[in-house]
């Protein structure tokens, strides 16, 4: 047992005093066990044993007393540490006191007080045993904590040691030796202390927040008192005898007066303890009241007539009116006259019986313009002596209300444009289609997509672009009925809810008026930069929901952005089947790819003096194994809005780069040709553009050089920071950037000058109007002229004209493509098509030289010998 003890002081995070107590105890075990030792070999000589039990019980004592010591002065504070030990002594001496009176044993020695050793043998281990049981009683309020309250192990040890020395030690003094029940009883002493320790080490070891300190209290305060009485009782009783003298006289009333003085202690106590609870009370009543003249709440006690009898100082903030001047006066009279009535009704029925409670949320007028919105509490507290009356809680809740009502236009409404949002416009449809059914009206739903919005965002920035949305809500609500809901359902999508329609015409009427006036261009915009719209319309069918209107509603605007935009479409069934097309061309074309479906046509560009071919434009065609060849027309924008235009571009980029490598080499003068290929917005924002132009340059073994990367004006221009990075990384690689389209989109020059161009590719919008439109061939011409300060090489498209052709030679543009050499084909075919029309220019100008030329002989045609090869091959060789 004193090793488990010892080893379990050992740990590291035990209290100091903790582990100075468990040593001692450990001691104190070690002390015994030592000194039955020497007895038994005192015994086998025949010596005496009487002064070794002595000595060892006084150690034994001192060291469990010691324990204790340790473990009070670590649970107690150091006013209640003397306390206690004070305590302690009193009940010691009077318990002592009252034995030696009334049990005077019969093992003590003649003379108890002057035997010296033989007294201190026989008085010692009595004493101690006494002191370990009062000292002990202590820890029972002292631990109250754990699975196994260790401090009460301890106690109860010292009470075994205390009891097995008092039995052993009159035993021993008789020439006795103690029985085995006796020994037992030192055994389950220092069990006890071996379980106490280690159930202090389990606890510390699993969770040391299970600690806590208890302070002495409930018993131990009679602990003196006891003692007290226990000492004055055995006075008394040994003074009963000598009334006559004076010395016992003066006991008794000396006893009787200690009695009296702890009587009126007891009084005094009670008395203080009175003081305090008034103090205490007074203290949390001028609290209370501090709480409540300073509480922003207003606290309002009206009587049974509905005057007010008490109101506190924030009155003044809520009423504008001092707490005195609010006094008799009706609390109905301090709100607005439209809440009057409800709270006069909250006050004669909600508040009819003591203890109900009641909240109405009121108006306090302040002026002519302002208005604060208060939260009232009403509670009947009648039969409380102290109140008397009704208490309205009332807290100022403006703010709040203020700040929910913007939270619920912000749930609601667009915060751009202030027009109802998507949550707002869907429960506005499905109440006008509740309504419209029982009412037999047309419901009808419009929306509104803007054309060409994306361009300004790109070119101008957002801010221009929220400006144009906002111009555009202010014209769709001038467009429509005050009883129609117009909505932005989000980005540059609109919505108008038509209700009570009389027929389809005045829902297209309105439709008409939408689709005009967007054609209208803003103010604050180029005239280039115009913006319209398509728009579609759907009528509420009989079982049709809001999701099904508002669906077809969408359906038909896609049509009309199908059909040329700037027009309106109204729903039909087949537009449906039109969607589901585009779905499943959707879910096709993701397998297309790994099909093998997929085929990449040529354009030729060609030189326009000579007609000589400089390279061509790889286009993509999806060669469908049930519907034949798709045009790009039908998946390109599909491609586009499902994401899958960036897989399709590289499988394009790739296939290009192989088929022209492979055709340099079969072709004259080969490696001259350059292959076109188009990059979307999406390709160059990916950030893998660069690496997948890599990857395709050294699969297909194509010289940089050869492959032209095209892009519209408005994929350029967004971002144009990080765009101008990416393009002068490809630019760096050695692949040619051109401008496509050039001319339909708005550039800004000091871009364009930065941008590391090399081809402005003239859209064919320009070259249609050569020649048909006054201002047609000068534009062309700007935009010739523009490439050419730049340094950029000029290639026209779209040319099917002998008099385009001829346009734009005149305005000195060098390279053209279109129908007028061929149309989008396979390779081969385009090398037999350039071949026969090279061959057709020869023979036709041949037979004119030959008979224009007196010897036979004559100038070539402006060919080269490449194209006279090309020329020359075939069945035509003359």
């Amino acid at each position: 047992a004193c090793g488990i003890v010892w080893r379990s002081s050992g740990y590291f995070d035990m209290p100091a005093n903790h582990r100075r107590g468990w040593r001692c105890v450990a001691a104190a075990m070690a002390a015994w066990a030592i000194a039955q030792v020497a007895v038994l070999g005192l015994e086998a000589v025949g010596l005496p044993a009487t002064r070794v039990l002595a000595t060892a019980g006084v150690v034994t004592h001192l060291l469990l007393l010691a324990a204790l010591a340790w473990f009070l002065v670590a649970a107690l504070r150091r006013g209640v540490q003397l306390r206690l030990c004070l305590d302690a002594l009193i009940l010691v001496l009077g318990l002592g006191a009252f034995l030696w009176v009334f049990e005077p044993a019969r093992w003590l020695p003649d003379d108890p007080f002057g035997g010296g050793l033989e007294a201190l043998a026989a008085w010692a281990p009595l004493a101690g045993a006494l002191l370990l049981v009062v000292a002990a009683l202590p820890l029972l309020q002292l631990d109250r904590t754990g699975p196994v309250p260790r401090l009460w192990l301890l106690a109860a040890c010292c009470v075994v040691f205390a009891a097995y020395f008092g039995a052993a030690h009159p035993l021993a003094l008789a020439g006795l030796r103690a029985t085995s029940a006796i020994d037992l009883l030192a055994a389950l002493a220092c069990a006890l202390a071996a379980l106490g320790a280690h159930a202090e080490y389990v606890v510390l070891t699993a969770d040391d927040s299970s600690r806590r300190r208890w302070l002495p209290q409930g018993p131990l305060e009679i602990l003196p008192v006891a003692g007290l009485t226990l000492a004055m009782t055995g006075a008394v009783h040994q003074q009963l005898a000598a009334l006559d003298e004076p010395l016992g006289a003066l006991t008794i009333i000396a006893c009787a007066v200690a009695l009296l003085a702890l009587a009126r202690q007891s009084l005094v106590s009670q008395d203080l303890a009175a003081a305090g609870r008034d103090s205490a009370r007074r203290e949390a009543e001028d609290r209370f009241a501090a709480l409540v003249r300073n509480s922003s709440d207003v606290i309002l006690i009206c009587g049974g007539n509905g005057g007010v009898r008490y109101a506190t100082a924030s009155a003044e903030r809520v009423f504008g009116l001092p707490p005195e001047g609010l006094i008799e006066r009706q609390v109905t009279e301090l709100v607005a006259v439209e809440d009057r009535p409800r709270l006069q009704s909250m006050l004669r029925q909600a508040l009819d019986r003591p203890g109900a409670s009641a909240t109405l949320e009121l108006r306090v007028p302040r002026g002519p313009d302002r208005v604060r919105v208060i939260e009232a509490v009403g509670t009947n507290l009648v039969d409380e002596p102290a109140v008397g009356g009704c208490v309205l809680n009332i807290r100022d809740v403006t703010d709040r209300r203020t700040l929910e009502d913007q939270l619920k236009r912000l749930a609601f409404h667009d915060p751009l444009t202030l027009l109802a949002n998507r949550a707002l416009f869907r429960d506005r449809v499905e109440h006008a289609l509740a309504t419209g059914k029982r009412r037999q009206l047309r419901v009808a739903v419009i929306f509104v997509d803007l054309d060409n919005f994306k361009k300004i965002n790109d070119s101008l920035g957002h801010g221009e672009g929220d400006r144009v949305l906002r111009n555009t809500a202010n014209r769709l609500s001038k467009c429509t009925r005050t009883v129609d809901t117009v909505a932005r359902l989000g980005g540059d999508e609109f919505a108008v809810l038509v209700e009570d329609a009389s027929d389809e015409a005045q829902v297209e009427e309105v439709a008409r008026r939408i689709v005009e006036s967007l054609k209208e261009p803003f103010a604050f915009l180029d005239s280039s930069l115009r913006v319209a719209a398509s728009v579609g319309i759907a009528f509420a069918e009989d079982g049709e929901g809001v999701e099904e209107l508002m669906r077809n509603a969408d359906v038909a605007m896609y049509q009309a952005k199908a059909r040329g935009k700037s027009r309106y479409e109204v729903f039909r069934s087949e537009m449906q089947e039109e969607i589901r097309n585009r779905l499943r061309i959707e879910a096709e074309l993701s397998r297309a790819i790994g099909r093998n479906e997929l085929r990449v046509h040529y354009q030729p560009i060609v030189d326009l003096q000579s007609g000589y071919l400089l390279g061509v434009e790889a286009l993509v065609r999806w060669q469908h194994p049930k519907r034949g060849l798709i045009a790009p027309a039908e998946f390109i924008g599909v491609a586009e809005e499902s994401g899958q235009v960036i897989g399709l571009g590289r499988w394009v980029l790739h296939q290009a780069c192989t088929e022209i490598r492979a055709w340099q080499d079969r072709m004259p003068r080969g490696k001259e040709l350059r292959v076109a290929v188009n990059v979307s917005s999406q390709q160059l924002q990916s950030g893998d553009l660069l690496a997948e132009v890599k990857a395709a340059l050294e699969a297909s073994g194509l010289s940089a050089g050869s492959l032209v990367l095209e892009m519209t004006e408005s994929v350029v221009m967004q971002d144009t920071e990080a765009t101008f990075a990416k393009l002068s990384q490809l630019k760096r690689l050695g692949v040619r950037i051109a401008i496509d389209d050039f001319g339909t989109g708005y550039s800004s020059l000091s871009y364009l000058h930065r941008f590391p161009l090399d081809i402005l590719k003239i859209d064919r919008s320009f070259v249609t109007r050569l020649g048909e439109e006054r201002d047609g061939t000068e534009l062309a011409r700007a935009i010739v002229t523009l490439g050419e300060t730049l340094g950029l090489e000029v290639v026209a498209e779209g040319i099917e004209f002998e008099h385009q052709l001829q346009g734009l030679l005149d305005i000195g543009c060098v390279a053209g493509q279109g129908y007028y050499w061929a149309k989008p084909a396979l390779l081969k075919e385009i090398e037999f098509s350039h071949q026969a029309r090279l061959r057709r220019k020869l023979l036709e100008k041949l037979p004119r030289e030959l008979e224009t030329s007196p010897t036979g002989r004559f100038r070539l045609p402006r060919l080269d010998a490449f194209e006279l090869g090309l020329a020359a091959t075939g069945s035509d060789e003359r």
